[in-house]
């Protein structure tokens, strides 16, 4: 993974399943599911005011971070990181899936 590519922007946003998709500024494309973070069962403080206030679906780019109105950033790398692995799982999931075998 190439890091210090900076987040171009948000291309879209689910609120309910906490997913953001976004475009990186040497194109790179995907999705991140940041579940892991807004579903928590103790969210910190900043996630927390993001729920309550329900801003969610107001992330945007700032400095190439994805960012929220509360000042709550996360780091492009860490999250291109996120949506690689899950990429990398799902591929391997539909790899070891008995319909994705071409039959004999």
């Amino acid at each position: 993974m190439k890091l210090g590519t900076a987040i171009r922007r948000v291309l879209g946003v689910n609120a309910g399943t906490y997913s953001v998709s976004l475009e990186y500024e040497d194109g790179w494309r995907g999705t991140a599911d940041l579940r892991h973070l807004f579903a928590a069962a103790k969210p910190g403080p900043l996630v927390a005011e993001i729920l309550r206030g329900d801003l969610f679906a107001r992330c945007f780019v700032e400095s190439g971070a994805l960012a929220w109105p509360n000042g709550y950033e996360l780091c492009p790398d860490a999250v291109r990181s996120w949506m690689q692995q899950r990429r990398a799982v799902s591929s391997q999931r539909s790899r070891r899936s008995p319909g994705s075998r071409a039959a004999a």
